[in-house]
């Protein structure tokens, strides 16, 4: 049996490589937590996202040249 569907939007499966010591990180402290390390994930990336500055405001560093 599957388990049930607890998201409300369509998902997607994807792949990071991730260097081994944040991994280890990223699955302890989900752990520490009682969350899934996906979970964790989506939820630092979402608020990542959220506070990046918009690319249009970024000033540029380099000559146009």
């Amino acid at each position: 049996m599957a388990r049930p569907k607890v998201h409300h939007e369509d998902r997607v499966t994807t792949a990071f490589r991730l260097p081994k010591d944040l991994h280890a990180k990223l699955t302890e402290a989900a752990a520490e937590r009682d969350l899934s390390a996906n979970f964790l994930a989506v939820k630092a990336l979402e608020e990542f996202l959220d506070n990046l500055v918009p690319a249009d405001q970024l000033r540029l560093t380099r000559n146009a040249s």
